[in-house]
């Protein structure tokens, strides 16, 4: 069943612990619908036990250096993506799994998502943002570009063997010197 989301107000809430099902839900529908918008598969990931679901949004330390966003309409989750910080390389923040359904596209999600982790990743000293994405992807590359990432290094692979290629990219903040 499709939704209408045209007069709904969207919501951007952080996953926490025991939320590990909305998020399942919602990375499952994203490679499904996205499948060349990811570097995993809905095959694979399909296949995790719940234990596994649970433990990316657990409180540990890891999870102090990520952000997992979720989008709602009227309660029901529409987009997806995470702000995550890798050690020792705490200058840069990444930007993964950005997703928003089809139904829901158009409504300004995905740049309230990136909006989001860049003050995140600003109050935590980082100096850039960093992503990659799917090079066909026109609609994704436009909103990369409009929010100020540009290319930085080759395209590579999307996944072992596959013919896609994504392009890496960066947007500098404001805490860069």
């Amino acid at each position: 069943m499709q939704q209408d989301y045209g007069m709904s107000e969207f919501r951007i809430g952080t996953l926490c612990p025991e939320d590990w099902a909305t998020y399942k839900l919602t990375r499952l529908a994203s490679l499904a619908d996205s499948p060349d918008s990811f570097g995993s598969t809905y095959e694979r990931e399909a296949l995790f036990p719940d234990s596994e679901w649970q433990s990316r949004l657990e409180t540990t330390e890891r999870a102090k250096n990520a952000l997992p966003l979720v989008a709602e309409c009227d309660g029901i989750p529409v987009g997806l993506s995470w702000g995550l910080i890798h050690e020792p390389e705490s200058n840069v923040a990444h930007v993964y799994q950005m997703w928003v359904s089809p139904e829901a596209r158009g409504k300004g999600i995905a740049k309230s998502f990136l909006d989001r982790i860049t003050a995140w990743a600003e109050a935590r000293g980082c100096e850039s943002l960093a992503l990659s994405v799917t090079t066909v992807n026109d609609a994704a590359v436009s909103l990369y570009c409009s929010a100020g990432f540009v290319p930085s290094g080759e395209a590579e692979e999307l996944r072992k063997g596959a013919a896609l290629r994504t392009q890496p990219m960066v947007r500098v903040l404001r805490n860069a010197a």
